[in-house]
Parts: C-alpha cells; structure tokens; sequence
C-alpha cells in the first residue's frame, strides 16, 4: 500500500511539473512542412515568331520552411521539384521536310528555391488565413518537347515525340509567386493547409542556338496556376 501511494505521488508531481514546463515553454517560431502542387502551365510568348497554343497539367511537390521575424509575419522557403511548360506554335524548317508551321508541346523541370513574406491572421476558431508574396529562382533539371511538324500547305503532320531540348532551354528561371490559403490546426504546431499560388515567370526560358535554321525570336515565359496541399508541423 505504501508503494502504491509513493507512485501516484510520483506520478502527480510529474504530471503537474510537465504541466508548468508547457505553460513556461515558449512558443516555436519555425515550422517545417510539405507540400504536393498539381498546376495548370501555359508560355506566354513575347515573340512576333512564337505564339502560346494552350494549357499542359502538371504536378510540383516540395518542402516548406517557415521563420516567425514578427507577430503574424514569416518568411517563408524551401525548395519545389517544379514541373512546368506549355503548348507553342513557330514558323520553322526540318531538314528534307522544307517550311512549315512547329508546334511544340514543352515540358520543363526545374528545382525551384522560393523567397516570400507570408502574411497571417489572427486564428479563428481552428482557421488561419494567409496571404503570400516574393521570388521564385529555379535551376532546370530536364526539357523535352513532343513536336507536331505541318509543312506548308499541308494538314499532315511529322511526329517527333520525348525529344530532349536542355539546349534550348536556359538553365535559369525567375518567377513572381503570389498565393492565398487557410490553415486547419490539428492541435499544437500542426495545420493542415490549402492555398491557391500564381508563379508568374518573368524571364526567358528559351535559348536557341544562335545557329539556328531559319533564325527564331524565341523568347516566352512560363506560368502556372497551382491548388496546393501541405502540411506543417
């Protein structure tokens, strides 16, 4: 009986100085998290030899860091395995075929390194909203094109499919990345968390070789709108 009163004993001071521990315990500023990021992906051409022919579905996934510098107030990194790309028509010649009208569909991935402030409210009930805003620099990882080839007065296309094209494609892109989103607390430090993200591309992604037969004004930027699921904790 002794023993038994001596272990509840021991049992409530631990419980009450765990209890004290949390309450003194001072709130994390950090977060890790991931995410999975299905978009929609087009070009928009800045080229009188380019125009942009639609939409390609792709899927980015990545990993979240955030740091608290101020009351609601974060910067937000990590890094995205960012797949991008789009459908887009030139004027072109392939060897044999004569003139003819490219229309090509690319496929590009990059790791992208984002750099943002997101901006939280206050939480209500167990929701959170946030606004985000900053710089994405990604680094090409692969390129490939399918090529549908029309020559010149002609409905019947050449089809060249998986070609790759890192050489026509700059190693670098810049972006703008806007994004709105809630988060769902699941209890301490972990949310579960959705958001809607614009990545704006504002540079160049082609490089053509100068060589190039006939000469192409290449020059395009790549854009995406993304639904993302993450979670942090």
């Amino acid at each position: 009986m002794k023993k038994l009163i001596i272990l509840i004993i021991v049992l409530v001071v631990t419980t009450l100085t765990n209890n004290i521990y949390a309450q003194k315990k001072p709130k994390s500023n950090f977060q890790l998290g991931v995410k999975i990021s299905p978009n929609i992906s087009w070009l928009n051409s800045n080229s009188q030899d380019m125009k942009s022919d639609g939409t390609l579905p792709k899927f980015s996934w990545g990993f979240i860091a955030d740091f608290q510098f101020a009351e609601k107030y974060f910067f937000s990194t990590g890094f995205n395995i960012n797949s991008t790309g789009g459908k887009i028509i030139h004027t072109d010649s392939i060897s044999a075929l004569g003139s003819g009208s490219l229309h090509r569909s690319i496929n590009v991935r990059y790791v992208e390194f984002p750099f943002s402030i997101k901006m939280k409210t206050r939480q209500f009930g167990y929701l959170t909203y946030f606004g985000q805003i900053g710089l994405g620099l990604g680094m090409r990882l692969s390129a490939n094109s399918d090529d549908d080839f029309y020559p010149k007065n002609s409905s019947t296309a050449t089809s060249n499919n998986d070609i790759k094209i890192e050489d026509q494609i700059n190693f670098f892109r810049l972006s703008m990345i806007l994004a709105a989103g809630v988060e769902y607390n699941l209890g301490g430090s972990t949310s579960l968390f959705g958001a809607l993200t614009f990545n704006n591309g504002f540079s160049n992604i082609f490089d053509y070789p100068k060589d190039r037969n006939p000469i192409i004004d290449a020059d395009a930027s790549s854009n995406s709108f993304e639904i993302t699921l993450g979670l942090l904790f």
